[in-house]
């Protein structure tokens, strides 16, 4: 392995134990995965509703799915800078090599955020204004899952610093990595389930497109969480034998993440088949929301561990020096739970209020 291009240790201190930064990146990552995955898996879910469900029906669940959207882009990029900076502390001299070895594709990324959010505005305005917003909507699909496909490349060029030198060369070689294409799958299929779920959940701004939207919903996340035990057994496969070797015999601490991951997938996938059978039922919805949330967060944790099993030969000799700041990590934690307990406030208001006398929206 070439040692010479993984940069030397920041000589600042680390200003917390590494084990807390690690559970606040798993806890921040979490929020900012599942706003992610509304908004992706909105728009996907948007483009393939079916043709039968038509007129005004199909543009209630694209307005539906639209104004979802809004939000939850904007609370994924802000929900995305406490994660970005525990990554920095902990792996930032892996990740920013990455992101600079193919730096004008990682910009680019903001150039695809933008005109996806932008695109998901105008379709709002097309679909206010009763038109159809379909060809705007599956557009802005298109550059979320660009984005995805960056933010998957960049993920794996920084765990794998011994091919540094060839991706400087021809940075286009990630794509042909084993595992690019199942890690890539199984966070799009992820997002799309999610999504799929909501008009069964919420499905009183659907008024009387409901019904289908939430059996076509249902029938959409069973096919695709079904799809992912699948691709998650290829993920495993495909892995190197070095980290496929540490995570199956790294003892209950690896185990246990990844199979609570899957039993609780195993009960996902048995509550979609009852659910199917009864698409007016919210609150089963919202039940199969909880065990999706569930395994999302047993997969984020043993996402972590893949990567430090990745990257333990090239951290073999790493010494991070330890200096905690108790009171900057206890003003981030007030903030932090302020201002998520305010978005999930502003959320649960804006999914319960009602027009008034006289006004026209919520």
């Amino acid at each position: 392995m070439r040692t010479d291009l993984i940069p030397a240790l920041d000589p600042a201190p680390v200003p917390g134990p590494p084990d807390l930064l690690v559970v606040l990146w798993i806890a921040t990552f979490f929020l900012h995965l599942l706003c992610v995955n509304a908004a992706l898996g909105g728009s996907l879910f948007a483009a393939l509703l079916p043709v039968s469900l038509s007129g005004g029906r199909r543009r209630a669940v694209t307005l539906f799915l639209a104004e979802i959207n809004s939000w939850a882009l904007s609370l994924a990029i802000t929900f995305a800078i406490a994660p970005l900076l525990f990554l920095q502390v902990l792996y930032g001299r892996f990740f920013y090599t990455a992101s600079v070895l193919v730096a004008p594709v990682w910009l680019g990324l903001l150039v695809l955020l933008m005109l996806g959010y932008y695109l998901n505005w105008a379709a709002k305005f097309r679909l206010r204004a009763g038109k159809d917003a379909t060809v705007l909507l599956a557009l802005s699909a298109l550059l979320y899952l660009g984005i995805a496909a960056i933010q998957t490349s960049v993920h794996l060029i920084s765990v794998r610093p011994s091919l540094w030198s060839v991706y400087l060369a021809r940075p286009e070689l990630v794509l042909w990595d084993p595992t690019f294409l199942p890690r890539f799958l199984h966070f799009v299929l992820a997002a799309v389930s999610m999504a799929a779920l909501l008009p069964a959940a919420w499905p009183r701004p659907l008024g009387e497109a409901a019904p289908e939207a939430a059996r076509f919903g249902l029938f959409v996340a069973l096919v695709l969480t079904g799809a992912q035990f699948a691709v998650g057994l290829w993920l495993l496969g495909v892995l190197p034998q070095p980290v496929i070797s540490g995570l199956m015999t790294g003892g209950i601490g690896k185990m246990l993440p990844l199979g609570l991951g899957i039993l609780t997938g195993m009960a996902l996938l048995g509550l979609l088949v009852k659910a199917v059978g009864a698409p007016g039922n919210t609150r089963l919805a919202r039940v199969i929301l909880g065990h999706f949330a569930a395994a999302a967060l047993f997969m984020v944790v043993t996402r972590h561990q893949v990567r430090d099993l990745y990257l333990a030969a090239a951290r073999a000799g790493e010494r991070l020096e330890v200096v905690p700041q108790w009171g900057v990590l206890a003003l981030f934690l007030a903030v932090f739970v302020l201002c998520a307990g305010l978005s999930v406030w502003a959320l649960v208001r804006a999914a319960t209020d009602r027009p008034g006398p006289g006004e026209t929206a919520a």
